[in-house]
Protein backbone atom coordinates (compact mmCIF):
# COMPACT_ATOMS: atom_id res chain seq x y z
CA UNK A 1 0.00 0.00 0.00
CA UNK A 2 1.52 3.49 -0.75
CA UNK A 3 2.22 5.92 1.61
CA UNK A 4 -1.04 8.46 -0.48
CA UNK A 5 -3.47 6.26 -0.33
CA UNK A 6 -2.91 4.98 3.48
CA UNK A 7 -2.72 8.58 4.27
CA UNK A 8 -6.00 8.78 2.50
CA UNK A 9 -7.50 5.93 4.87
CA UNK A 10 -6.43 7.69 7.88
CA UNK A 11 -8.03 11.06 6.95
CA UNK A 12 -11.28 8.97 6.23
CA UNK A 13 -11.08 7.03 9.38
CA UNK A 14 -10.92 10.34 11.28
CA UNK A 15 -13.68 11.87 9.51
CA UNK A 16 -15.82 9.02 10.07
CA UNK A 17 -15.11 9.18 13.83
CA UNK A 18 -15.96 12.66 14.77
CA UNK A 19 -19.43 12.13 12.55
CA UNK A 20 -21.75 9.61 14.41
CA UNK A 21 -25.97 9.36 13.89
CA UNK A 22 -26.16 8.64 17.68
CA UNK A 23 -25.56 8.50 20.98
CA UNK A 24 -25.56 4.96 22.24
CA UNK A 25 -24.51 2.60 24.75
CA UNK A 26 -20.82 3.71 24.97
CA UNK A 27 -21.72 7.66 25.57
CA UNK A 28 -24.14 6.26 28.11
CA UNK A 29 -21.42 4.51 29.68
CA UNK A 30 -19.29 7.15 30.02
CA UNK A 31 -22.22 9.65 31.51
CA UNK A 32 -23.31 7.17 33.59
CA UNK A 33 -19.36 6.76 35.03
CA UNK A 34 -19.17 10.30 35.14
CA UNK A 35 -22.90 10.54 37.34
CA UNK A 36 -22.00 7.65 39.72
CA UNK A 37 -19.87 9.88 42.23
CA UNK A 38 -22.15 12.47 42.94
CA UNK A 39 -25.49 10.62 42.79
CA UNK A 40 -24.03 8.56 45.65
CA UNK A 41 -22.51 11.25 47.67
CA UNK A 42 -26.06 12.87 47.22
CA UNK A 43 -28.18 10.40 48.04
CA UNK A 44 -25.45 9.25 51.04
CA UNK A 45 -26.14 12.53 52.24
CA UNK A 46 -29.79 12.18 52.13
CA UNK A 47 -30.27 8.76 53.67
CA UNK A 48 -30.78 7.96 57.18
CA UNK A 49 -27.57 6.94 59.57
CA UNK A 50 -29.97 4.00 60.09
CA UNK A 51 -29.99 2.83 56.87
CA UNK A 52 -27.78 0.06 55.71
CA UNK A 53 -24.89 1.04 53.86
CA UNK A 54 -26.14 -0.91 50.52
CA UNK A 55 -28.95 1.81 50.17
CA UNK A 56 -27.45 5.02 49.35
CA UNK A 57 -24.78 3.01 46.87
CA UNK A 58 -27.62 1.15 45.25
CA UNK A 59 -30.07 4.44 44.94
CA UNK A 60 -27.12 6.08 44.15
CA UNK A 61 -26.27 3.71 41.33
CA UNK A 62 -30.33 3.50 39.71
CA UNK A 63 -30.05 8.21 40.07
CA UNK A 64 -26.48 7.47 37.84
CA UNK A 65 -28.17 5.29 35.36
CA UNK A 66 -31.70 7.29 34.82
CA UNK A 67 -29.49 10.16 34.89
CA UNK A 68 -27.17 9.10 31.86
CA UNK A 69 -30.63 8.05 30.41
CA UNK A 70 -31.67 11.50 30.10
CA UNK A 71 -28.58 12.85 28.96
CA UNK A 72 -28.00 10.34 26.30
CA UNK A 73 -31.79 11.19 25.02
CA UNK A 74 -31.07 14.97 24.84
CA UNK A 75 -27.78 14.29 23.14
CA UNK A 76 -29.55 11.91 20.73
CA UNK A 77 -32.70 14.56 20.44
CA UNK A 78 -30.37 17.03 19.41
CA UNK A 79 -28.83 14.89 16.91
CA UNK A 80 -31.73 13.62 15.18
CA UNK A 81 -32.80 17.44 15.21
CA UNK A 82 -29.49 18.61 13.65
CA UNK A 83 -29.68 15.29 10.95
CA UNK A 84 -33.27 16.32 10.01
CA UNK A 85 -32.10 20.19 9.07
CA UNK A 86 -29.36 18.58 6.97
CA UNK A 87 -31.83 16.61 5.25
CA UNK A 88 -34.03 19.31 4.93
CA UNK A 89 -31.15 21.60 3.32
CA UNK A 90 -29.90 18.82 1.36
CA UNK A 91 -33.57 18.78 -0.68
CA UNK A 92 -33.74 22.30 -1.00
CA UNK A 93 -30.75 22.33 -2.76
CA UNK A 94 -31.36 19.48 -5.21
CA UNK A 95 -35.08 21.13 -6.18
CA UNK A 96 -32.92 24.26 -6.84
CA UNK A 97 -30.84 22.37 -8.78
CA UNK A 98 -33.83 21.45 -10.97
Amino acid sequence: MDEAHHEETLIVSKDRWLKFDAAGWLFWLIVFIVLVGPCIYGTWKVVYSTAPRTVPIIVGLVLAAVGAGVVSWAVNAVIQHRQKKQRIARRKKVRKQK
